[in-house]
């Protein structure tokens, strides 16, 4: 009767895990949990205080967005305008399109992480 219980919880935990996919590539992810990992090519605060982490090439240019909003921010142990700039991340999450460009919405730390290469 234990087996299929072990099953479950082996079956739950690689769903869990994300796919690693490319900036390039991240526009058809859309809908899918997944792990984007590249350099930060630079990162804006907006008026409202949105955090927008751009990879790829600077904005306008960009090719993926991380995103983190002003209520997520106190979450944060860190800066992370002040800490990511030019650092190779990854961001995991949910890729969802604004604007025609691909974007995940950065809702806690752990999202963020050094890529390994």
């Amino acid at each position: 009767m234990k087996f299929p219980l072990l099953f479950s919880f082996i079956l739950i935990s690689f769903a869990a895990k994300s796919q690693t996919i490319s900036l390039d590539s991240a526009q058809y992810f859309a809908g899918k949990t997944v792990s984007v990992c590249g350099k930060v090519q630079g990162i804006y605060k907006s008026k409202k205080e949105t955090i927008f982490i751009n990879f790829g090439k600077p904005y306008p240019n960009n090719t993926f967005t991380a995103v983190i909003f002003p209520t997520s921010l106190k979450d944060f142990y860190y800066n992370p305008k002040d800490s990511l700039n030019n650092l190779d991340i990854c961001i995991t999450g949910e890729v969802k399109m604004y604007n025609g460009k691909a974007e995940i919405i950065v809702s806690k730390p752990n999202q963020i992480t050094a890529n390994k290469k």
